[in-house]
């Protein structure tokens, strides 16, 4: 039996990444709340991607706790659940008083009266919240979700930046950084190979980075890449992912949001499980693992032909699937370079 519709509060992740994957099932709330209302509770930043769903959206400031949730957030809603597992966020939704809050259990959940759900981690981390959707009478997450539909005006602004950057026959966005976690980076050396080797073979090639990666950009761009600006708005940076042909970049925030505007993504990964939090949709995941000699040039060699195999699918040239294709690079990341290499 569905509780729905009603006010509902999704209170959403502070990482990009883990609130990319949230997405979907923010969007089952959204289809089975019609006739109620469905607010999001998240970083600013992060407002404009969740009103592409339809959602109204609550700006939640850094650190906000419990004061400032009963003061903002007490009696307004129905149902409250957080895809967030600390325990400030379980403060924040006991603090909401609604009927019905769900979080997952530990962190002083059960003690805060609040109901529990169980997270299956051996599945992708876009199954994180089926058990609390399952409560509401809400359908879990599809293996597949489509791409996320961008607003015309703003596709369109993506189109005109790439018709900017673009001089042949495709435009690769690489995607080096990884604030969260420095060993989730390949070496900067890797991306700057690929650009000269995309920028030999044709391709025109960005640099997309956060704020504090400048220096990663830098590095990157002297193998041929033009770097991006740090700092964009997260749905115009989110329109550029959309008009590129490929994007390659590690397991962060912004290769997951590539993903999911529709871009064909080669995900590198580390010391992170691709099972768990690998961008969906089409691409492919090279994944550093064994030792051995020339593991950068073995790296460096697998990544180009994952780029290019997914620039001919992007172009209609192969018919072959794309999805979850999973390839060892030779070496763990800290053996891909010498000392010094990987970024701090």
């Amino acid at each position: 039996m569905s509780l729905l519709p009603a006010r509902v509060l999704f209170d959403l992740p502070n990482w990009l990444g883990d609130f990319v994957h949230t997405l979907p099932a923010l969007a089952r709330v959204q289809e089975a709340n019609r006739g109620g209302e469905s607010v999001a509770l998240l970083p600013a930043a992060y407002a404009p991607l969740a009103r592409w769903l339809g959602v109204n959206t609550l700006p939640r400031p850094r650190k906000a706790g419990f004061v400032w949730a009963r003061h903002e957030l007490r009696g307004r809603f129905d149902v409250a659940i957080t895809a967030r597992h600390s325990t400030r966020a379980k403060l924040v939704l006991a603090a909401a008083a609604a009927p019905l809050g769900l979080a997952s259990a530990g962190r002083g959940a059960a003690v805060l009266g609040l109901s529990t759900f169980a997270v299956a981690r051996t599945r992708h981390q876009r199954h994180d919240l089926d058990a609390a959707l399952a409560v509401m009478g809400v359908p879990g997450v599809d293996e597949r979700w489509p791409a996320m539909q961008l607003p015309v005006p703003l596709r369109a602004a993506g189109a005109r930046r790439r018709a900017q950057l673009s001089d042949g026959d495709g435009l690769v966005v690489l995607l080096p950084g990884s604030r969260r976690n420095g060993e989730k980076r390949f070496p900067a050396e890797i991306f700057a190979a690929l650009a000269g080797v995309l920028r030999g073979r044709g391709h025109a090639v960005v640099v997309v980075a956060g704020p504090g990666e400048e220096e990663v950009a830098a590095r990157v761009a002297v193998g041929g890449a033009r770097a991006e600006p740090t700092g964009q708005a997260l749905d115009e940076t989110a329109a550029l992912f959309a008009a590129c042909d490929v994007a390659v970049g590690n397991d962060s925030g912004l290769t997951h949001l590539a993903a999911a505007v529709g871009c064909p993504t080669v995900a590198l990964f580390g010391p992170t499980d691709p099972g768990r939090t690998a961008p969906t949709g089409p691409g492919r995941v090279v994944r550093a693992s064994g030792g051995g000699n020339g593991a950068a040039q073995g790296a460096l060699e697998l990544v180009v032909r994952a780029t290019e195999d997914l620039l001919g699918w992007s172009k209609g040239l192969q018919a072959g699937a794309v999805d979850g294709i999973m390839t060892q690079a030779g070496g763990p990341l800290a053996q891909l370079a010498e000392q010094g290499t990987l970024n701090p």
